[in-house]
């Protein structure tokens, strides 16, 4: 697919964003595997050029039907989220996998994104299935079906610390059905929040990123001790208060909002 004369979409803002993990840098732009597709993008100002999957999935992944313009409208209501969207502009909310992003963020917790990424990596390598794309093997995301068999000293190998047992249980409760992650796409923000913390290890901040980046849930307004201290420091919101703060101020967009603030927070 070519996009030509793009606003508010810049690849390097949004894979680095911190928002998926399995996207890297190549010598032409990107590289990300996305189910069992081995997906390519590349940009050359304002025009982006994505191959390796059908343009239907490729729409419904980087959100390409939606008005970004109208969203950075909605929300900048002062200077300081004004000057967060202008300098993440180009971000834009993927789609992810629900299995995927579940895992993922219950790997992130207390992590950087270099460990969480090399963890990632080694576990779709060790239990992933192999695909391949120009002579060069890559590996697929593993179904919680493959995981639930394991115990968590199967995931010793990976170094995922403490976080092994989270995600064997994880695993467990989807392949079993415990656990219904399609169920959620029905299920409001609270609904949604409570099932998934079900799952040991899975707070609200775990929680409010699969809502946000599996499901789309764009009210919820994710947030951790880091996020907490940058909404101190910008808007002189008391820590406790930063969710009822994002509510008011952000509405239904406030998963947007978070996005825009914290890559303006993390590298400014």
């Amino acid at each position: 697919m070519l996009l030509k004369n793009t606003k508010d979409f810049d690849l390097k803002q949004t894979f680095e964003c911190g928002q998926c993990f399995r996207w890297n840098p190549d010598s032409e732009g990107y590289t990300g595997v996305v189910g069992d597709y081995i997906i390519h993008a590349k940009q050359s100002g304002s025009t982006i050029e994505i191959d390796g999957a059908d343009d239907e999935f490729i729409i419904e992944y980087f959100d390409l039907d939606r008005n970004y313009e109208k969203v950075k409208s909605k929300i900048s209501n002062d200077d300081i989220i004004k000057k967060a969207v202008l300098y993440g502009g180009g971000i834009r909310i993927l789609r992810q996998d629900p299995w995927e992003a579940l895992v993922s963020f219950i790997i992130s917790a207390n992590n950087n994104i270099p460990r969480i990424k090399r963890i990632i990596e080694s576990l779709c390598r060790t239990f992933g299935k192999p695909l391949t794309k120009g002579g060069k093997e890559y590996y697929s995301f593993p179904t919680a079906e493959v995981l639930s068999h394991l115990k968590a000293c199967d995931l010793s190998p990976l170094r995922c610390g403490y976080r092994d047992g989270y995600i064997i249980d994880a695993a467990q409760r989807v392949a079993t059905g415990a656990l219904d992650l399609f169920a959620i796409y029905n299920m409001d923000e609270d609904e949604g929040r409570r099932m998934l913390k079900t799952v040991k290890g899975v707070g609200d901040k775990v929680a409010d990123c699969v809502l946000l980046f599996a499901y789309g849930k764009y009210g919820v307004f994710p947030r951790d001790v880091w996020i907490k201290r940058m909404m101190n420091r910008l808007y002189s919101v008391d820590e406790k208060e930063v969710d009822a703060f994002a509510r008011q101020k952000f509405g239904k967009l406030g998963g947007f909002a978070q996005q825009y603030l914290f890559f303006y927070g993390r590298s400014g």
